[in-house]
């Protein structure tokens, strides 16, 4: 089994754009709910910031920041390959060293042309 995470962009206008990445292996609920509490304001995150891959919209507008929105719903496993190179330990790592350090002040990055 495998864990898909499923998280959300939604501009200023309120224009969505889901994103998902599988991850190989089980998250446990401790796991997770660290995650959750690495979140700023408890759900938002900046995926490239721990090696998510990040979809917008085409074009990017005055509309558009750097923020994606997670919960503890959006974690679900599945019997899928996994489509990224991290594992549960290490993208926990990754969520612990960027909490209260989440840096928005670089433009948004990883645009779907």
């Amino acid at each position: 089994m495998n864990t898909r995470i499923s998280y959300l962009y939604r501009d200023a206008s309120n224009y969505k754009k889901y994103n998902e990445v599988v991850v190989e292996g089980v998250f446990t609920e401790d796991q997770i709910r660290t995650i959750i509490s690495c979140l700023n304001d408890g759900e938002y995150f900046i995926p490239r910031q721990i090696g998510f891959p990040e979809v917008r919209f085409g074009k990017i507008t005055e509309d558009d920041h750097c923020w994606f929105e997670l919960c503890e719903e959006d974690f679900e496993e599945v019997e899928l390959g996994s489509t990224i190179n991290l594992l549960p330990d290490e993208i926990v790592r990754r969520f612990e060293s960027a909490k209260g350090r989440w840096d928005d002040t670089k433009p948004p990055g990883g645009v779907e042309v």
